[in-house]
């Protein structure tokens, strides 16, 4: 079965947009971009139509690419404390250094900058800190979009052998997290795990988030398999994910790239916003 994220987003932007309508709140959302990444201004692109079609503003704050971890901190603290916006967002991922160094700013570090309740991606340190202790109000989006899949198509963790490609903080560590206190079995991998397709052939569920194009074959898994892919990568212009489309025919479900989870995602992200408006 493949599942249709566009479907899933528009059922969630209807609901989102009758009760945003209903409140008669007047929400923003900041969208913090540092650079010119190609994936991330295709994201961006499509929070911003969301966000008109259930009536919520938006403001992109461009930034350069050589800005310092100290000021773009000090930008993401300004943009916080502008009372009109409801969230803020950094966009993922930031520039890398000339000639493939270590990256020049501190994400975490900036992250950090933005107070629980304005952060809609749950990444900041406090924000996931409560989340991971069960007392937020929200869930990272793409821990939203797991729960939303495996609730609509009733699929049960317990007893499954549950692989997770991708440690970062928007798949991995986050998924990770939360199929651990749900009593999960599960083994954290990346894209250079010796033997991946050991791994991933022993899988019930693939959930990955590498991006890398096309890193899992469709001799790496197993009939039956339950496929999220989250990882996507540009190549010669094309937005690709992690799995070759052919692992689809020998999966139960999967989530095909593009059209799978990113549409939830952007989702996930409004009703996030739209929870953290709420009144207590």
């Amino acid at each position: 079965m493949i599942i249709d994220g566009k479907k899933i987003a528009e059922e969630i932007k209807n609901s989102l947009k009758e009760e945003i309508s209903k409140s008669g709140k007047k929400l923003k959302l900041a969208i913090v971009q540092v650079g010119d990444n190609e994936v991330s201004k295709k994201f961006i692109d499509r929070k911003i139509k969301f966000a008109e079609e259930i009536g919520v503003k938006t403001r992109i704050y461009n930034l350069p690419e050589d800005i310092s971890t100290n000021k773009l901190r000090q930008k993401m603290a300004e943009i916080c404390h502008i009372k009109e916006n409801n969230g803020v967002i950094l966009q993922l991922p930031l520039p890398a250094s000339p000639a493939g160094g270590p990256k020049h700013i501190n994400t975490q570090y900036v992250l950090n900058g933005i107070i629980p309740k304005k952060d809609v991606d749950v990444l900041s340190s406090r924000a996931f800190g409560d989340f991971a202790t069960g007392r937020s109000k929200i869930l990272p989006p793409l821990v939203g979009v797991i729960k939303e899949i495996f609730e609509k198509l009733k699929v049960e963790i317990a007893d499954k052998n549950i692989v997770i490609i991708g440690k970062g903080i928007l798949v991995g560590k986050p998924i990770a997290n939360y199929l651990i206190n749900l009593g999960a079995t599960i083994s954290v991998l990346n894209s250079r795990t010796p033997n991946l397709g050991g791994y991933t052939l022993m899988a019930d569920i693939i959930i990955s988030g590498a991006g890398k194009p096309h890193l899992i074959k469709p001799d790496m898994v197993k009939d039956g398999v339950i496929i999220i892919d989250a990882g996507t990568s540009i190549k010669e212009g094309k937005i690709l994910g992690d799995m070759y489309p052919e692992v689809a025919k020998r999966a139960s479900l999967f989530t095909p790239v593009p059209g799978g989870v990113g549409p939830i995602t952007v989702a996930m992200v409004f009703k996030n916003l739209v929870v953290l408006s709420r009144k207590k």
